[in-house]
């Protein structure tokens, strides 16, 4: 089964939503509408209902990746950020866009429905779509975070000192020396 990509606003977010929909449909990227609606009888909604639909999703695997648009993005992010294996990333640039995939292999992109001009949001979409994963020295990090998000899915709170942390072949004296 083809994974698609899962997208889902709140009202603020409704507009630019559409707009991600109409550049998917135009390349032939599958996608699943998590909502919201353009529901006149609706003055308002709550960005944590769609924000879950979509984590949960990739959280669960059933979702490549998800796409999250609310006023902001940052409420988005926020209830994103909660599923565990989600990295959702509240971006306003196309270099955030790529840097985001390039370095937190984020997962779920966050988007201002009243902060992002259209076209900007679709620059910002297609670097998100199409840039890799970097791996390497970036993967000690996202090692960490798995590490401390299984530690404090148990309650805790994770505080560890910051230390060196090998990624691979270097030496120690050699992690922070972004030549190697």
């Amino acid at each position: 089964m083809e994974k698609k990509i899962y997208i889902g606003c709140d009202t603020a977010g409704y507009g630019l939503k559409m707009q991600c929909i109409e550049y998917l449909e135009s390349k032939d990227i599958p996608y699943v509408d998590c909502g919201c609606d353009n529901d006149p009888d609706i003055e308002s909604t709550r960005y944590p209902f769609f924000a879950a639909r979509v984590a949960g999703a990739v959280s669960k695997g059933e979702a490549e990746c998800g796409i999250l648009i609310c006023g902001t993005g940052l409420g988005m992010s926020m209830m994103a950020n909660k599923f565990p294996g989600v990295r959702a990333a509240m971006i306003s640039s196309t270099y955030q866009a790529k840097m985001t995939r390039l370095h937190n292999d984020a997962n779920i992109l966050c988007m201002g429905g009243r902060t992002a001009g259209e076209w900007e949001a679709i620059d910002m979409l297609e670097t998100f779509l199409n840039t890799p994963y970097d791996g390497g020295f970036h993967d000690g990090s996202l090692n960490l975070i798995k590490e401390a998000e299984e530690y404090m899915g148990n309650g805790k709170i994770w505080e560890k000192e910051p230390c060196k942390i090998s990624t691979g072949a270097l030496k120690d004296s050699e992690i922070f020396d972004r030549k190697k």
